[in-house]
């Protein structure tokens, strides 16, 4: 069992952006070194690479600029491909404090399935579907007499492409998932998705080879599609979404107020509550067993430091069963716990009941005069 962190405290976002930025300003820097040393062999590469893909000498390269823009690109996809190890390796470092261990586990098995399902599909691009794509064009295209020649610079912006395509997916996959995981979510998306999906997809419609003209959007869209799918399948934080917004109201003694009401299960003896019923500006938590699950206490005592947490509602029960190292901590935080105690209530059967004894609670707070003029 993993070790409480009651006694962690916040740190700045301050400080966590300096760390996103040293982690890709590292991955930068890799990236140039990498791409210096691979460019002092890239030409022996490219013309090994030409000269294993052409069966009888079935490939040529024709325009007078190719061979430049190929070596160009080689360098570029060579440093791509091997800077992801490094860029992965610092991202898990950044992130794995700060995720749960669901989390972790997910994170941790989509860069080493990532790490894995790359370079293999990378490999299978350059050195297997290549060759077999020129072996079929050289039986197809075969005619009596005419010795046929394929254009490397072409087969060459294919292969690159793809590996282009792969890599962007991969990237965009792990940010969106991090902003996912952070808890970065509005409306069941990500904050950063629209951002993120436009980048990915407009970055391959204006940098795809001339070899994909006619088909960049639809790669596009297929690739801004996937890059959802992947996301979507990281797990959800113990009480949903991490990053909760609790506006300032005032209670019937003019105080200032930040309300959060925990629909707590209690391991299914307690019924539920609808979110609508605790109006707006009413922050609204589901928990499975807040007094025996550990990492529901931890999520709720950050979420009541992050935002400010001045009065905490337990539908369940009157607050008493709440572990008291929890209910210290919450203190600490400035925060007051209050229970309904629906399972005391006999009435609490009646969805009525508990809409009236939700809606007599919060009808205590109203929005402050702020909040109201920013509305």
């Amino acid at each position: 069992m993993e070790s409480t962190s009651f006694g962690d405290r916040p740190v700045p976002v301050a400080n966590h952006l300096a760390q996103l930025h040293s982690v890709i300003r590292r991955a930068a820097l890799v990236f140039v070194i990498i791409a210096a040393i691979t460019s002092i062999w890239i030409e022996s590469i490219v013309f090994d690479w030409a000269s294993t893909q052409s069966p009888a000498g079935a490939l040529s390269v024709y325009g007078p600029y190719d061979w430049v823009e190929m070596r160009i690109v080689a360098v570029f996809i060579i440093a791509a491909t091997l800077t992801l190890p490094f860029l992965s390796l610092d991202i898990r470092k950044f992130a794995r404090p700060g995720l749960s261990l669901a989390e972790k586990r997910w994170f941790d098995s989509f860069l080493l399935l990532s790490a894995i399902l790359v370079p293999l599909t990378l490999y299978w691009v350059w050195f297997e579907m290549i060759p077999y794509f020129v072996e079929i064009g050289l039986e197809l295209d075969t005619i009596s007499g005419v010795s046929a020649h394929y254009d490397a610079a072409e087969l060459f912006a294919l292969a690159s492409g793809l590996s282009w395509i792969l890599i962007l997916l991969f990237i965009s996959s792990l940010f969106l998932s991090l902003s996912r995981i952070f808890g970065l979510v509005e409306g069941g998306h990500s904050r950063f998705r629209n951002r993120i999906l436009a980048i990915c997809a407009g970055t391959l419609i204006l940098t795809l080879p001339a070899t994909f003209e006619g088909v960049r959007v639809l790669i596009a869209v297929t690739v801004a599609c996937l890059t959802e799918i992947l996301s979507r399948s990281t797990p959800t934080g113990p009480l949903g979404a991490r990053i909760i917004r609790l506006p300032t109201l005032r209670d019937r003694d003019g105080d200032t107020q930040r309300v959060l009401m925990l629909d707590c299960s209690c391991e299914g003896a307690c019924p539920s509550m609808n979110r609508q019923w605790a109006g707006r500006g009413i922050g609204v938590v589901q928990a499975g067993a807040l007094c025996l699950e550990q990492r529901e206490q931890e999520e709720l005592l950050e979420t009541a430091r992050r935002t400010g947490l001045t009065r905490l509602a337990v539908t369940g029960c009157d607050g008493t069963p709440i572990p008291n190292y929890l209910t210290n901590a919450l203190t600490s935080a400035g925060t007051q716990v209050i229970g309904l105690g629906w399972l005391d209530d006999p009435r609490s059967d009646s969805q009525l009941w508990r809409r009236q004894s939700v809606q007599m609670h919060t009808s205590q707070y109203r929005a402050s005069s702020d909040e109201s003029s920013n509305q």
